[in-house]
């Protein structure tokens, strides 16, 4: 570890470069800048360049600009994996799982920053969509709650910065659920299905992380028709007992998470199923362990909705 210091103006690293570091951040704030437009900003007590550290390639997501002067502490490949192989798995769950937050807000935001949007609005108990309609248009949520249901049970709500109604675009399918506003009046911006393809198609990092969103929000749907109740996320445990059948071991098996799949879909494929899997997984064991679940469920429910 060592004491860094960066002067105003000063880029850290660039996208694209590789990563062998991260950095917490004592004091001063940085910008987080992409290819694709958003812009973010960090100040002291939080941390970046954990992306590099947990990709596969190494391969840095933004550039990192110093607004003012900068004080961190980083942290080196060689410690950081030292590290993480000597603490508690919730640690490096933490870490996986901010990385894919912070990838799919900066998603969200690209998709905000298109001109090709149509407003609309929506009055309280006015269904955005319906299950069963050939959905080609997601919805980015402005203004009150939106929310989405299986049957008449709540699966999440979406709130200001949120979307919905993106699975149909992404598969090719039917609507699965149903958009319901909630509140008084619901503004949102409608983006058509072409429009968002041709997007995802230029930028193969927004079209995982809003695809491992998309199949996320599959899988508790598929807890909610099998629990016939809201999405518990105030007792993950049910939630997860909901899905595991087989007492004889503490991770969710292949064979439990395509029969409860199959009951949403009967359509889904064992590939397609295994994309679900890898979705809501954040180690590499290939399976889905209780602390896991929970934390890619209901942890990022308690920063933000849905």
């Amino acid at each position: 570890m060592k004491n860094k210091y960066f002067p105003k103006g000063h880029i850290i690293y660039r996208e694209g470069e590789i990563g062998n570091t991260m950095y917490f951040i004592n004091s001063g704030t940085v910008s987080v800048e992409t290819s694709t437009g958003p812009t973010s900003t960090r100040g002291p007590g939080d941390f970046f360049g954990e992306g590099a550290m947990l990709h596969p390639k190494k391969i840095r997501s933004g550039t990192i600009r110093c607004n003012t002067p900068v004080h961190t502490m980083e942290i080196n490949r060689e410690y950081f994996e030292k590290f993480m192989k000597g603490s508690d798995e919730k640690l490096y769950l933490e870490l996986k799982e901010k990385d894919k937050v912070r990838k799919r807000d900066r998603s969200k935001m690209v998709l905000r920053a298109q001109n090709n949007l149509k407003e609309r609005e929506f009055k309280k108990g006015q269904a955005l969509f319906t299950v069963g309609e050939e959905g080609e248009f997601l919805f980015l949520v402005e203004d009150g709650q939106v929310d989405v249901v299986v049957g008449d049970k709540t699966v999440f709500s979406a709130y200001k910065g949120n979307l919905c109604g993106e699975y149909s675009p992404l598969m090719g399918r039917p609507r699965n659920c149903t958009a319901i506003c909630k509140s008084k009046t619901c503004k949102v911006y409608e983006m058509t299905g072409r429009d968002f393809r041709a997007l995802l198609d230029l930028t193969p990092d927004m079209k995982r992380s809003l695809k491992d969103l998309c199949l996320r929000r599959d899988f508790k749907k598929a807890v909610v028709r099998r629990l016939k109740k809201e999405f518990p996320y105030n007792n993950p445990r049910e939630a997860f007992d909901t899905v595991k059948r087989d007492r004889s071991v503490e991770y969710l098996t292949f064979k439990e998470m395509t029969d409860l799949m199959l009951e949403l879909n009967p359509n889904y494929t064992d590939d397609e199923i295994r994309e679900i899997l890898i979705a809501i997984k954040l180690t590499e064991s290939g399976r889905m362990s209780f602390d896991e679940f929970k934390k890619v469920f209901v942890s990022s429910k308690n920063a933000k909705a849905a």
